[in-house]
C-alpha cells in the first residue's frame, strides 16, 4: 500500500529540470507582471491627479478628503451621511477590483463630492474644494468613461444610498422603475406615490465644516450655488435685498422648505429627471427645475462660470420661468394624483412668496425702448410781419374767365388762348388782385398773379388771324399720328428728392436678432400633408419678404419666431407678430438648451385671399452706451386659395 502510494507520488513528481508545481507557481507569480483592468488604470490615474491637485495658492484641495472623520469626534456626521465615502475608500476598492465599470467608479466620486456639499456650508472652504474636485473628475471621465461617447446627453449620478427604498421623484416626475410602462401612464388609474428623501433640514451654517458628506445628485452639475442663502427655516424676509438676491433667496428657500415632519416636500422639483425617461422629454418641451432656475438667477450657463447677473430682468420673466415647474408636473402626471396636487401646492406657495417679494423689492430700471421714430419739428417764423390778404381783397372775375377759355382752347387743339376780343380789340390784362379799399400797398404781402405760362391743354401754334369779328378761330386739325401730341419733346420726369434708405444690417448675420421664423400648419388641423417653412435671415438686409400659397384647409397657422441668444439672455427687446394688422398674443415659449435661443409660439387664422403676416423685433443696441434700436422684420404674404 505504501509502495503503490509512493509510486503514484513518484510518477506525479515533475522532472528535476522543471521543479515542483508549487515552486513553478511561485516563480510564475514572482516573474509575471501584474495585469490591471481598465477601470483600475483609470481610477489610479485619477487618484494620482487628485493627490497632486492644488489651488492657485498651492494648497492641496484633496487633503480633507483622504479619510473619513472619526465617529467618536463627529458622531453627527454619520447621523446625516448615510453613505460615507473618502479617497482611501475608493483606493481600497480599486485594489480589490470592486468596480465593474468606469461609471460605477465615477458614481463613487460623485457621492464623495455631493456628501461634502450637503454637509458643509456653501461658503466654506471644503465646499469650494469639493467643487474643484468635481470639475477635475468630470474632465477626466469625459475622456475615459465610454458612457459619454455612447450617449451625448449622459449625465453622471452619485452612488445610490442603500437605505433608500426607492429613488425620489424628481421635478414632478414619477419613479421610472414602476410596474406600468411610461407610455401607459394616462390609462392607469393607480395614483403614483411620492417618495421623498429624508434629508436633514439642519442649516449648513450650524454644521461642522468637514468632508466628505452625503446628498442626492441626479442633476447637480454646476449647482454649487443652487442653495446659497438657504437657512433651512420656513421664514423668509426680503427686506433690504437686491433684485437678484431676492430671486436666489426664494429658490434656496423652496429647495430647503420642509413640512412639520421635517421632510423637504419640494425636493422632487429640485432636479431634472434622468434622460433615460424618454417619455418625459417627448411630452415636456421645456423642462425646468429649481436648480436650473437658480443657475440662471446667478447668470450661469452650461459649465461656464457664473456672471452674478441674473437672466431675469423683471418679476414677470422670473415667474414665467418658474411656472414651467408646476405646469410640466401637471401635464405629465394624472389629474388628481399626489404629484399633481403637490404641484398645485407649490404654485400657491411660490405665488405668495412672489407677491411679498414684489412689495419689498423693486425691479431694476432697465433701458426704455422707444418704438416711434423721430417726430418732425414744426418751426414757425414770426420774424416777418406780413399783411393779411383776408380783408379788403377782391378776386378778378376776368382772370377766372380767361382760365376757362384757356381750358376750352386746349380741348379744341389751340396752343394759346388770348383774352376775349371786344369789338375786334383785345382786352388789356388786368391785375387779378386789386388793393383793398383800406389803402394797403400792393407789395404788403399780397401775392400777385403770375403770367399765364401753363394750361391744362397741350401748347399748339396759334394761326394768323386769331380772331374774326370777336369770335374764336376754328380749331387746328391734328395730323395723323400715333401720339396725341406729335412734334413735342418728351416730358422730363424728375426723381423724388427723398427715397427711403435701404434696410442694411450693421452687424453680421451670426448676430441676427431673428435667426429663423417658422410658419407651419397648426397641429390641431391634423392635415394629411402639413405645411412648414423656416425663413432664415437675409445675408445683408434687416427686412425681407416672401410669398406663399396654401390650400383652404391650411387656414390655421402656427408662427414661431426664434430670437437670438443675446436677446434670450437679457438684452432688452420687443417682439411683434401681426396677421392682417391684428397683433397676436404669445401662446408658449420654448428654450433650446444647446443654442440658448428662445422660440416664441403664436397662433393665427387666415382669411380667403391674400394675407399679410408681419414678424418684427426691435432691440436695444448691442454695444454699450449706444443709442437707437436694431430692428429686423419679416413679411410673409400668404395666398389662401378659395
Amino acid at each position: 500500500m505504501d509502495g503503490s502510494r509512493k509510486r503514484r507520488a513518484t510518477n506525479a513528481t515533475p522532472s528535476s529540470t522543471e521543479g515542483s508545481a508549487s515552486k513553478r507557481l511561485k516563480l510564475l507569480n514572482s516573474s509575471a507582471p501584474s495585469t490591471k483592468s481598465t477601470v483600475q488604470q483609470v481610477g489610479e490615474k485619477l487618484l494620482e491627479q487628485l493627490h497632486n491637485a492644488t489651488d492657485k495658492n498651492g494648497r492641496e484641495i484633496a487633503l480633507q478628503f483622504l479619510t473619513l472623520p472619526d465617529r467618536d469626534e463627529l458622531p453627527e456626521y454619520y447621523d446625516i451621511i448615510k453613505l460615507p465615502i473618502a479617497l482611501d475608500t475608493i483606493e481600497e476598492k480599486l485594489k480589490r477590483d470592486a468596480y465593474p465599470t468606469v461609471t460605477t467608479l465615477e458614481s463613487d466620486f460623485k457621492r464623495l463630492v455631493q456628501n461634502a456639499k450637503d454637509f458643509n456650508d456653501s461658503k466654506s472652504l471644503i465646499h469650494e474644494d469639493a467643487e474643484k474636485i468635481r470639475k477635475l473628475v468630470f474632465n477626466h471621465m469625459k475622456v475615459h468613461n465610454p458612457a459619454y461617447k455612447e450617449d451625448p446627453g449622459y449625465s453622471a449620478f452619485a452612488t445610490p444610498i442603500p437605505e433608500t427604498p426607492a429613488p425620489p421623484a424628481q421635478n414632478g416626475v414619477r419613479n421610472a422603475n414602476t410596474d406600468a410602462a411610461p407610455g401607459a401612464r394616462r390609462e392607469s388609474s393607480a395614483k403614483p406615490k411620492i417618495v421623498l428623501s429624508a434629508r436633514t433640514s439642519e442649516p449648513p451654517a450650524k454644521q461642522v465644516s468637514i468632508a466628505p458628506s452625503a446628498g442626492t445628485g441626479e442633476d447637480d452639475e454646476g449647482d454649487e450655488g443652487a442653495e446659497e442663502g438657504g437657512d433651512g427655516s420656513n421664514d423668509i424676509d426680503f427686506t433690504g435685498m437686491t433684485f437678484q438676491e431676492a430671486q436666489q433667496k426664494m429658490i434656496a428657500f423652496l429647495l430647503r422648505y420642509h413640512d412639520e415632519e421635517g421632510l423637504e416636500i419640494y425636493f422632487p422639483f429640485g432636479n431634472l429627471p434622468t434622460r433615460k425617461l424618454e417619455d418625459y422629454y417627448k411630452i415636456i418641451k421645456h423642462p425646468v427645475s429649481l436648480k436650473s432656475v437658480a443657475k440662471r438667477a446667478r447668470g450661469q450657463h452650461g459649465r461656464a462660470p457664473s456672471t452674478n447677473i441674473t437672466d431675469f430682468k423683471t418679476w414677470d420673466a422670473f415667474e414665467e420661468e418658474v411656472s414651467f415647474i408646476w405646469r410640466n408636473a401637471q401635464e405629465y402626471n394624472e389629474d388628481g394624483s399626489d404629484m399633481y396636487n403637490l404641484a398645485d401646492e407649490f404654485r400657491e406657495h411660490f405665488q405668495s412668496l412672489l407677491a411679498e417679494a414684489k412689495e419689498k423689492v423693486e425691479e431694476p430700471a432697465g433701458p426704455k425702448i422707444k418704438l416711434g421714430g423721430p417726430k418732425p419739428k414744426v418751426m414757425l417764423n414770426l420774424s416777418q410781419n406780413r399783411g393779411s390778404p383776408a380783408s379788403g381783397v377782391s378776386v378778378d372775375n376776368e382772370a377766372l374767365l380767361r382760365q376757362r377759355q384757356m381750358v376750352q382752347a386746349g380741348v379744341n387743339g389751340q396752343q394759346k388762348a388770348h383774352p376775349p376780343a371786344v369789338n375786334g380789340n383785345h382786352a388789356k390784362p388786368v391785375n387779378s388782385m386789386r388793393p383793398s379799399s383800406s389803402g394797403s400797398p400792393l407789395d404788403s404781402g399780397i401775392k400777385m398773379e403770375k403770367p399765364l405760362s401753363q394750361s391744362p391743354g397741350p401748347p399748339t401754334l396759334m394761326p394768323s388771324g386769331s380772331s374774326t369779328n370777336g369770335m374764336m378761330p376754328p380749331p387746328v386739325m391734328r395730323p395723323t399720328s400715333s401720339s396725341p401730341y406729335p412734334g413735342l419733346p418728351p416730358p422730363n420726369y424728375t426723381a423724388p428728392a427723398y427715397l427711403p434708405p435701404t434696410p442694411l444690417r450693421s452687424y453680421p448675420i451670426e448676430a441676427a436678432l431673428l435667426p429663423s421664423v417658422t410658419i407651419s400648419t397648426h397641429p390641431q388641423l391634423k392635415a394629411a400633408k402639413p405645411f412648414s417653412i423656416s425663413i432664415s435671415p437675409h445675408p445683408t438686409l434687416s427686412q425681407q419678404s416672401t410669398t406663399l400659397s396654401l390650400p383652404p384647409t391650411h387656414y390655421f397657422l402656427q408662427i414661431q419666431p426664434t430670437i437670438s441668444k443675446q436677446l434670450a439672455m437679457g438684452r432688452p427687446y420687443k417682439l411683434f407678430v401681426t396677421v392682417n394688422g391684428t397683433r397676436l398674443t404669445q401662446r408658449d415659449t420654448l428654450l433650446n438648451s444647446e443654442t440658448s435661443r428662445r422660440t416664441h409660439v403664436y397662433e393665427g387664422s387666415l382669411a380667403g385671399g391674400v394675407n399679410r403676416i408681419e414678424v418684427e423685433v426691435a432691440a436695444a443696441k448691442g454695444t454699450v452706451n449706444a443709442e437707437g434700436l436694431d430692428v429686423e422684420k419679416v413679411n410673409v404674404f400668404v395666398n389662401l386659395m378659395r
